[in-house]
């Protein structure tokens, strides 16, 4: 067919090209939509139980949309640019992950923790706490969308093993709020209608990759990114996630266990759910008392803040690894007041 493109003077529209283009589009969009902070929310732990089972139906289910959002992200290994991707396979394994994942909801301020202290994080294996997972963030994490290179708003991430060409992987999936992700936002009413009877969810899948578990976060000798905006939201998940699994174990972290209530009982027993899943809690603990040395005055503060916070990568015997470990971190100020992060963070490796 001859080419009947308006644009003579381009042989083609390249994928940057198409990237800048949905960008100023996003940004354009974004400056008329005042995101209400609830939009951006997930207020109950109750919330991932019911989150998890309404996507782990959809991906059960055959369909072309389930095989398209399976793929969405990734990209073909180096030397084996020629075997096929398997669509279908990659769709059961997302499945199987959110069958066996340990549940996580995360609390608004400890998510305000995690974003400040990501980009800092030492570089680390990736060593989550259990071999699947499936965190939700009661506050949504903003970072780079690999689509558009626009901003996009990260609530859920599910973790899971599995093997590939280059051995043992660490398959990461990212979720966002429907409505504010940049391709639904740009639809028609008539489309959204479409696309919600097709993906019938309230987070919508958002990407896939792999991560090979005898590399680091910025290490992509085995499987590469196709560019720098891919690259950069690729490590930024790793990160997230990683300080995520770092923080939860430490003593700033309140651990808590939500049990499933009545009503969310009833409703597996009528939906024929396989398991009723309790989720783990982690909290941002209350502010510690410590004395000040010397003489002082009282003195009104209108926040509290975290004290003493760096990264080590410290070692543990009990594993033979190392792991990132945040240094004596602890709050101050009143506990009725907001919390403070400063965007000014320390990384100690060693």
């Amino acid at each position: 067919m001859a080419d009947t493109s308006l644009t003579p003077l381009r042989d083609k529209v390249t994928r940057s090209d198409i990237r800048e283009a949905y960008r100023q589009a996003q940004d354009e969009l974004r400056e008329t939509v005042n995101y209400r902070p609830e939009v951006l929310q997930s207020s109950r732990p109750v919330d991932v139980v019911h989150i998890r089972q309404q996507l782990l139906r959809w991906w059960e289910r055959p369909g072309e949309w389930q095989r398209r959002f399976a793929m969405q992200g990734r990209r073909s290994i180096e030397g084996h640019e020629d075997a096929p991707f398997n669509a279908t396979g990659t769709q059961l394994q997302i499945a199987e992950g959110f069958r066996d994942a340990t549940l996580y909801w995360v609390s608004p301020e400890m998510c305000d923790l995690i974003a400040a202290m990501a980009p800092s994080i030492p570089e680390t294996l990736p060593q989550p706490p259990d071999e699947s997972g499936f965190v939700l963030l009661a506050r949504s994490i903003p970072g780079t969308d690999a689509a558009t290179g626009g901003t996009i708003y990260t609530t859920g991430y599910l973790w899971h093993t599995v093997m590939t060409v280059v051995g043992p992987c660490l398959a990461i999936e990212t979720y966002s709020w429907r409505d504010i992700v940049f391709m639904y936002e740009i639809m028609n009413d008539e489309l959204k209608e479409m696309f919600r009877q097709a993906v019938p969810c309230r987070l919508m899948p958002t990407g896939g990759s792999e991560w090979p578990m005898d590399q680091e976060i910025s290490d992509f000798s085995k499987l590469t990114a196709d560019d720098g905006i891919m690259h950069d939201s690729m490590v930024e998940d790793r990160r997230t996630l990683c300080t995520f699994w770092a923080l939860a174990s430490q003593k700033i972290a309140l651990n808590e266990t939500w049990q499933p209530d009545r009503a969310t009982r009833r409703k597996a027993v009528r939906e024929k759910w396989k398991t009723i899943p309790s989720v783990r809690i982690i909290r941002l603990r209350e502010p510690t008392v410590r004395a000040d040395h010397g003489a002082g005055r009282d003195v009104e503060w209108s926040h509290r803040w975290i004290v003493g916070k760096h990264w080590r990568n410290q070692w543990y015997p009990s594993t033979g690894q190392h792991r990132p470990k945040l240094i004596e971190p602890y709050q101050k100020g009143p506990a009725d007041k907001p919390l403070k992060i400063r965007e000014t963070v320390r990384a100690l490796v060693r």
